[in-house]
C-alpha cells in the first residue's frame, strides 16, 4: 500500500499502474456494489469502447477516477496530485532544483497561463534579459499561454545544463521575444530580512513548504543581530502554510518551554511538538498576519499568542487548522489526505476560525482595484467618474454601455533573495508593529 510520507499543515482509485486484477482483490470493492459497477464500468470500456483504449488513455481514464474519488469528499484540503505535479512539489520541499531563477504567477484569473513577477538577481533569467511582468507565452516552442501554471513550472525547469526556449510577450515590444537560457541549481530562499528604523529587525517567512525555512530564519536572526536589531518583527502574512514540523521548529526558536501544538486524530489528542529551551531570539518581537496566513503560519502565531510571547498584529488569519498525510502512490503520484486536526498551546481550535490578533489592523497593502459598468450613455458620448480623489475618463460604446477599470502596479519585490523589501510609510500593519514596538 502507499505509505505517508510528510506531515503538511498548509492552502483514483489507485494508481495508472494498478492492474485490474488489484481492484477486484480489494475487500472494500467486493463489498460495495458501488466498488464493483466501478471495475464493470472500466472493463466495458476497455472491451466494447467504439475506440480502442491505448495504454495512454487508459492511464487517463485511471487517473480520472483517482480524481473522481478525491473530489468526492468535498474536502478543499484533500486532493491527487498526478506525478509530474508531484515531482515539482518534492523539488520546492527540498528547497532547491535546476531552473532559471524566476517566480511566477497565473497570467489568466483561470490559474492557466504565467507572468514573471520576480527576476531574481544573479540567476540565469537575469542574466539572459528577463523582466518583470514579462508574460510567457512560449517553452521551447510551445505554445503554453493556456496550460495550468503547474505544466509551465515543469516544463521551464529540467536537467543541469541543459537549455530551454523561452519566448515572452514585453509591454511595449510588438513581437514575441525569445531567450535561450541553460538551466542551472536554483536554491528556493523563503525567508527574507531587513532592518528598520529603531534597530527593529524584519524577517518574512514567505511559505513552510521548504525544510531548509529554520535554517534560513537562523542566520536571518544572527545577521540582524549583528547589524544591532533589538527588536523583532516576524511576518507570516501571505503565507499559506507547508510542512508541519518547520511551524513547530519556527515557533520553538522563539520558546524556551512547553506545547507548541496538539494533534486531534481519530483516536486521540496528544501534543506534537514541545519548546526546548535554547532560543534564537529573546527580546522584545510582534508578529504579523492576515487573511492568508494560513495552516503552518497559524501553528506559530497561535503559539506565541497562546504563551504571551509575541503580540499578533494585523487581520484574522484564514483558519486552516486541519494537517495532511502524503501518501505516494504506485504511480509517482501523491494523495495528499487529511488525517489529523491541530490545537494551539491553550487546546484552541482555530479551524474556519482563523487566529483573531491582538491588535487587528486591515492590511492596506493591496488596495481594490476600480471596476464599474454602467449604461444609459449616449452612444459614443464621454462618461466621467470621479472617486478616491482620482478622475477616469471613458467612451460609451454604440448600445451606450461603458465601463471603467483600473490596473494595480505589480507587487514591489526584491530581486535579491533573502533581501526584503518593506514599505514602512506606507504599511498600516507593520506601522503599527512599529509603534508597539516604541519604534515610532
Amino acid at each position: 500500500m502507499a505509505h505517508p510520507r510528510l506531515l503538511w499543515a498548509g492552502v483514483a482509485l489507485l494508481s495508472a499502474a494498478l492492474g485490474l486484477a488489484q481492484f477486484g482483490g480489494s475487500a472494500a470493492f467486493e463489498r460495495n456494489p458501488n466498488g464493483k459497477a466501478l471495475i464493470e464500468t472500466y472493463e466495458i470500456i476497455q472491451e466494447q469502447y467504439l475506440e480502442p483504449i491505448d495504454h495512454e488513455r487508459a492511464d487517463e481514464l485511471l487517473q480520472g477516477g483517482i480524481s473522481g474519488i478525491v473530489g468526492a469528499l468535498d474536502d478543499p484540503f484533500t486532493s491527487y496530485s498526478p506525478p509530474r505535479n508531484a515531482h515539482i512539489r518534492e523539488e520546492d520541499v527540498r528547497g532547491e532544483f535546476f531552473g532559471i531563477g524566476v517566480q511566477i504567477a497565473p497570467a489568466n484569473p483561470d490559474g492557466t497561463g504565467a507572468k514573471i513577477v520576480n527576476v531574481f538577481r544573479g540567476g540565469p533569467a537575469f542574466g539572459a534579459g528577463l523582466k518583470t511582468g514579462d508574460v510567457i507565452v512560449e517553452v521551447d516552442g510551445e505554445d503554453v499561454t493556456e496550460l495550468p501554471l503547474f505544466d509551465i513550472v515543469a516544463k521551464i525547469r529540467g536537467p543541469k545544463g541543459t537549455q530551454v526556449s523561452i519566448g515572452v510577450r514585453r509591454k511595449g515590444a510588438s513581437a514575441v521575444l525569445r531567450f535561450e537560457i541553460v538551466r542551472r541549481k536554483i536554491e528556493i530562499v523563503s525567508v527574507s530580512k531587513a532592518m528598520l528604523p529603531g534597530n527593529v529587525g524584519y524577517v518574512a517567512i514567505e511559505t513552510f513548504l521548504n525544510v531548509k525555512v529554520i535554517e534560513q530564519l537562523r542566520k536571518a536572526v544572527t545577521d540582524l543581530k549583528q547589524q544591532g536589531a533589538t527588536r523583532l518583527v516576524l511576518d507570516l502574512r501571505d503565507n499559506g502554510g507547508g510542512l508541519l514540523d518547520q511551524g513547530c521548529q519556527v515557533a520553538d526558536a522563539f520558546l524556551k518551554r512547553g506545547v507548541i501544538v496538539y494533534t486531534r486524530d481519530r483516536r486521540s489528542t496528544r501534543a506534537y511538538c514541545e519548546a526546548s529551551p535554547r532560543t534564537i531570539w529573546d527580546d522584545e518581537m510582534v508578529v504579523l498576519v492576515n487573511g492568508s496566513s494560513a495552516s503552518a503560519s497559524e501553528i506559530v502565531a497561535g503559539a506565541l499568542q497562546d504563551k504571551e510571547r509575541a503580540e499578533v498584529v494585523g487581520e484574522q488569519t484564514f483558519g486552516k487548522g486541519v494537517g495532511q498525510n502524503v501518501f505516494t502512490l504506485a504511480n509517482g503520484g501523491e494523495l495528499t489526505l487529511v488525517t489529523f486536526e491541530w490545537l494551539t498551546p491553550k487546546k484552541r481550535s482555530i479551524h474556519e476560525q482563523g487566529v483573531t490578533p491582538d491588535v487587528e489592523v486591515r492590511d492596506n497593502r493591496f488596495p481594490t482595484p476600480l471596476a464599474f459598468e454602467g449604461l444609459g450613455a449616449e452612444p459614443g458620448a464621454q462618461v466621467t467618474l470621479s472617486t478616491g480623489g482620482k478622475t477616469y475618463t471613458t467612451t460609451a460604446d454604440e448600445e451606450g454601455k461603458f465601463s471603467f477599470s483600473e490596473e494595480l502596479p505589480p507587487r514591489a519585490l526584491s530581486d535579491v533573495q533573502g533581501e526584503a523589501k518593506v514599505d514602512v510609510e506606507n504599511d498600516a500593519i507593520l506601522k503599527k508593529a512599529l509603534e508597539l514596538l516604541g519604534a515610532r
